[in-house]
């Protein structure tokens, strides 16, 4: 088993989603750029910048914020669900999920950290959906010497999760481990882009969201160690990994590797200019 790096022209297509081959409701194509207000520097701001940049002052639909609902396929989004419905850009929220990849974190050895996996996060999510961090917490929440997860705050109303709030903590707290766990939230986990470039193995369900990382692309027990959705096989996980040190390795290489094809900024900036360029194209035709 192998990984192939996806070509130019196939990222391109995979980004475009449906709206190569889809019937395109020209209805939805409403929101001017001059609507784009710049109070939202994180959405809109990096949008319209783009947008002036490539010269495409037309109407086009698009969506600010996580993405937690299936949308459709003439949708600008910065991720959507396995469905392949709206199409992703890497300028939506690029603070959040990038800048600890293209500034890296100073890590150590694997063989220097502890034997333990680890993860905080807030109380993001829907609880009814699969391979969600509630289940997670309640599973394993002070369960296992070796199983370290807690959220770090509570958020969205969900305060019923209080005694399981364990603090805040930064990316050297999780890279003082050798294995951490990357579970979706609203959409996308926003650390998987710096945790799959670290000396950790991740551990994490089947990524049922996907945004400029192609998340839906990586190889189960190849770039991560995957874990069930109910998170009931977590222990049993962890213990392969203690026993199998040099795969864990061989894994982190193989994330690392993965990471690598988004390493050249120009080449990722080219990238999402042809992006929005055959989006325009496909909406006018």
């Amino acid at each position: 088993m192998g990984y192939k790096q996806p070509s130019y022209e196939e990222r391109i297509t995979f980004y475009l989603g449906n709206i190569i081959n889809g019937n395109i409701n020209y209805n939805l194509l409403k929101n001017n750029i001059n609507k784009l207000n710049t109070n939202n520097k994180n959405y809109n701001e990096k949008l319209k910048i783009l947008l002036i940049k490539t010269n495409n002052i037309s109407n086009f639909s698009f969506y600010v914020g996580d993405n937690q609902h299936d949308k459709n396929i003439e949708t600008l989004m910065k991720n959507r669900w396995c469905d392949n419905m709206g199409v992703i850009l890497r300028c939506l929220n690029f603070s959040r999920h990038w800048t600890s990849y293209y500034n890296k974190p100073k890590d150590i050895p694997f063989d220097k950290k502890l034997n333990c996996v680890f993860w905080r996060g807030t109380t993001t999510g829907q609880q009814h959906r699969l391979g969600n961090r509630f289940n997670m917490i309640k599973k394993w929440f002070n369960k296992e010497e070796n199983i370290d997860v807690g959220f770090s705050k509570i958020c969205q109303g969900k305060n019923e999760y209080e005694n399981y709030v364990k603090g805040k903590c930064g990316i050297h707290d999780f890279l003082k481990h050798k294995y951490i766990l990357s579970i979706e939230g609203n959409d996308k986990d926003s650390g998987i882009n710096w945790k799959l470039n670290s000396n950790s193995v991740v551990l994490m369900p089947k990524p049922r969201v996907t945004s400029w990382l192609m998340e839906t692309t990586l190889i189960p027990d190849y770039h991560y160690v995957l874990i069930k959705d109910d998170f009931s096989d977590l222990k049993e996980k962890v213990e392969w990994c203690d026993k199998n040190q040099d795969k864990c390795k061989e894994i982190i290489k193989n994330s690392n590797n993965f990471m690598d094809q988004f390493k050249d900024n120009e080449i990722e900036e080219k990238l999402e200019t042809d992006v929005i360029n055959k989006y325009f194209e496909l909406i006018k035709q």
